[in-house]
């Protein structure tokens, strides 16, 4: 079960790593092996202005006991306005008890993050989507192994989601992650994102990876319990 889990991980990760056109640069490691990704202390200039306050309130709720359904069910009523990490966190909750719905919003998160990721300029704050995979509950992972029929199925309605809702959140909150954004004084705006012209062409290839890592996935012979 273990060697399947980090099978899938990895194929969810194609998604990511079809992007690239050259590797991140390395970043140190954590105990774990993950990498170590924060948020700079005091953000400078255009960094200045990321708007991640919704967001951090949002997760505390629910990381909180005692709100963490309540929160989840907000967030997921009006998932346009949530950022990937609230997505990923909100699908970790729902997990429990609506194990398909965790899993629909935890492919939407998905495709948010990778998206978001590779139009930062700073590609290593593309570092930050393995540790995200990293923290999802073991019932969110089992669930999409024992539901590996529906996956497909989940993926495609989670891409028509993510074409049919404008994000509604400050798209920018992955590049507060990177090393520039750590010692950048911000005085450029440029720096922060690609130019939006190459936003669709990065959309598309965002989904066509995402969907084909889940098909190599399901493709893989079916685990047993």
């Amino acid at each position: 079960m273990i060697r399947r889990v980090a099978l899938f991980a990895g194929l969810l990760c194609c998604a990511a790593a079809l992007h690239a056109q050259t590797p991140a640069k390395p970043v140190p490691l954590d105990s774990k092996g993950l990498p170590i990704v924060a948020f700079p202390d005091q953000p400078q200039g255009v960094y200045a202005t990321i708007n991640v306050r919704p967001m951090t309130a949002m997760l505390k709720r629910l990381e909180t006991s005692g709100q963490q359904n309540s929160a989840a069910r907000e967030a997921v009523k009006n998932a346009a306005a949530q950022t990937p990490q609230v997505l990923y966190a909100a699908a970790n909750v729902l997990s429990g008890d609506r194990p398909e719905d965790a899993i629909f919003w935890y492919h939407v998160g998905r495709l948010r993050a990778v998206y978001d990721a590779f139009r930062c300029k700073d590609d290593t704050s593309r570092n930050v989507i393995p540790v995200l995979g990293r923290k999802l509950s073991p019932e969110l992972i089992r669930s999409q192994y024992f539901q590996r029929n529906q996956l497909l199925g989940i993926a495609r309605k989670a891409i028509d989601w993510d074409l049919q809702n404008p994000r509604d959140y400050d798209q920018r909150w992955i590049c507060l992650y990177g090393r520039v954004a750590q010692r950048s004084p911000g005085t450029d705006p440029a720096e922060v994102q690609k130019p939006e012209s190459e936003w669709p062409a990065i959309l598309k290839h965002t989904h066509e990876s995402h969907l084909k890592s889940v098909q190599d996935f399901v493709a893989q012979p079916a685990p047993t319990r």
